[in-house]
């Protein structure tokens, strides 16, 4: 991910470290070669000294190249440091000094201060949801008192509509969608979009995949290393699946990956999803993902959706929630067919992009990057065109976003790696709409229950503890939320309040399109900063104490 070693490597079972490792293609017998001979070489060198004498002069002359080169690196001026780009930063970084000291903060770093003075309410100004909090033991807990937003887009539904959620593996929006700075990837997306309500400022929640669901289906809490590595013993909490199921929806979820990677499975469990599609649940015509080492991650995205669209009910009178999530974009990115893709990526950037010989160069260090996009978004219109043949097609809500931003491709700025397209497309919406106000994956669960609410009669919770707002339908640039954003597990240090953004310290004015640049405000850099570690410890306290919901709400978690 072009990241060094850092302490979320213990935020990971050794299972999913070596299912990471072995799909990437790394694990194998000329690395593993490599790397006993070079310890082996290191080993005999630094040997040589009781075999071979070494005068004073040279060992003192060694001494100080030594501790010259050490000098350099540690006075090495911090704002210089602060003004690179963040992949230069992490090229630059000394790998064993970051892992030691990550290491040593992870082991360190347990505790928290909790006090009640922490839970005092935001600021009243600027947030298109006042949350009213009602219980200082349970920092989160709120007065269910969300606005419906998505009405006035709306006609009339024949009868309470399917959700139909597609969570694209990678796709961010550097290269999805209008303005993406890096020319956009995904031509069906791109026309789905003029048909719907599209959100070209998005945000991810987390910069990793462990967060997506919770995020968009819970708006929960992060926890210390990700809400679901708290499996299987999980805070009391609820989410759309089980508001949903307790309304008498019926849920599927479908991937083409191994559910238990993340802990996915026991959080789909958790919420009494009625079927869970994985990589066991495929027919034998399909053929698994190819690999570099013997080890996939499952099955292709289009075999992934095929595989979907054959079990999904269809003649099901029931409301139904879906989720299809991909992972086919995903390292060490390889597809099926590949050379075609290849061939269709080099027609794009020339034809389409009319990259000129610079930018094709830039293009082809990251082709299988781009030809995985490429690959998805056909297999998402080849979806689209299957779920056009349901009986309900008309009477859905398509959901669909990117879970982070590919980081394989070097970033832009410190958000880059959160942008992603949100946007929300059916038949019955009648004012398709560019937005540009902020909005991230915690406002999606509050915003459309809002909207069922305000046309069925759905039994909501009296108070919830949503992590986010509602989505912004603004015309114009604005933020009016306040969230954390978690970069990997065990990397909580960035927030975003309104139209600023407080990153490893570091203070960013936001743009249009998520352009950003670096300023100076101390005051306002303080505020932030006391925000934020409000969360912090009304975070942890919460996810380890039980203290996200009360036990009255239990009656919204579905029994089997």
């Amino acid at each position: 991910m072009l990241l060094p070693l850092g302490e979320d490597l213990y935020a990971y079972s050794v299972d999913d470290v070596l299912a990471t490792v072995k799909a990437s293609g790394e694990l194998n017998i000329v690395n593993i070669g490599a790397s006993l001979f070079l310890f082996a070489a290191v080993y005999y060198i630094l040997s040589l000294g009781k075999h071979i004498p070494l005068t004073f002069n040279f060992s003192a002359g060694l001494t100080m190249i030594c501790y010259a080169f050490i000098i350099t690196y540690n006075f090495l001026p911090e704002k210089e440091l602060k003004e690179r780009p963040e992949l230069e930063k992490n090229l630059i970084a000394n790998k064993s000094f970051y892992f030691y000291n990550q290491s040593y903060n992870y082991f360190t770093n347990k505790d928290y201060i909790y006090f009640d003075f922490f839970l005092s309410p935001p600021s009243k100004t600027n947030l298109l949801v006042q949350k009213n909090f009602v219980e200082p033991n349970y920092p989160f807990l709120h007065e269910n008192n969300y606005p419906d937003v998505l009405s006035p887009y709306f006609s009339n539904f024949d009868s309470i509509p399917d959700l139909v959620f597609v969570i694209v593996e990678g796709l961010g929006k550097a290269y999805s969608g209008e303005d993406a700075y890096l020319g956009s990837f995904t031509p069906f997306l791109d026309s789905l979009s003029n048909h719907s309500l599209y959100w070209k400022n998005g945000l991810s929640t987390t910069g990793r995949t462990f967060g997506v669901l919770t995020g968009i289906f819970g708006s929960l809490p992060f926890a210390q290393n990700g809400f679901m590595e708290q499996a299987p013993e999980y805070p009391l909490h609820l989410s759309l699946f089980s508001i949903l199921k307790h309304n008498g929806y019926f849920t599927n979820y479908h991937i083409g990956a191994d559910k238990n990677f993340d802990n996915v499975g026991s959080f789909l469990e958790y919420q009494k999803v009625d079927r869970i599609l994985d990589m066991s649940s495929f027919d034998a015509d399909f053929e698994e993902t190819p690999s570099k080492s013997g080890f996939s991650w499952g099955y292709p995205d289009k075999a992934m959706f095929e595989n979907g669209m054959r079990k999904i009910p269809r003649e099901m009178r029931q409301a139904q929630l879906s989720v299809f999530q991909t992972q086919t974009s995903h390292d060490p990115f390889l597809i099926p067919d590949e050379q075609r893709y290849f061939d269709l990526f080099e027609t794009y950037i020339s034809k389409t992009l009319r990259a000129n010989p610079m930018e094709v160069a830039n293009y082809r260090k990251y082709q299988s990057m781009y030809a995985s996009i490429l690959y998805v978004d056909e297999a998402i219109k080849e979806f689209f065109e299957e779920y056009k043949k349901m009986p309900k097609y008309e009477n859905t809500i398509f959901i669909i976003t990117g879970d982070h931003r590919l980081p394989e491709i070097p970033l832009a700025t410190t958000i880059d790696r959160f942008h992603v397209p949100i946007m929300i497309f059916s038949e019955k919406l009648q004012r398709p709409k560019r937005i540009h106000g902020i909005t991230t994956h915690f406002e999606i669960t509050p915003t459309l229950l809002g909207f069922l609410k305000s046309h069925y009669e759905l039994d909501l919770p009296s108070m919830t503890a949503w992590k986010g707002y509602v989505m912004d339908t603004s015309s114009v640039f604005q933020s009016n939320i306040s969230n954390p954003l978690m970069r990997n597990k065990n990397q909580l240090i960035d927030y975003l309040s309104n139209e600023y953004v407080l990153s490893d310290n570091q203070l960013y004015r936001l743009y249009d399109n998520m352009g950003m640049e670096p300023i100076t405000d101390i005051k306002l850099k303080e505020k932030l900063s006391r925000e934020f570690e409000n969360y912090r410890n009304s975070n942890r306290y919460a996810t380890e104490n039980n203290r996200i919901i009360p036990d009255s709400l239990k009656v919204y978690l579905p029994l089997k």
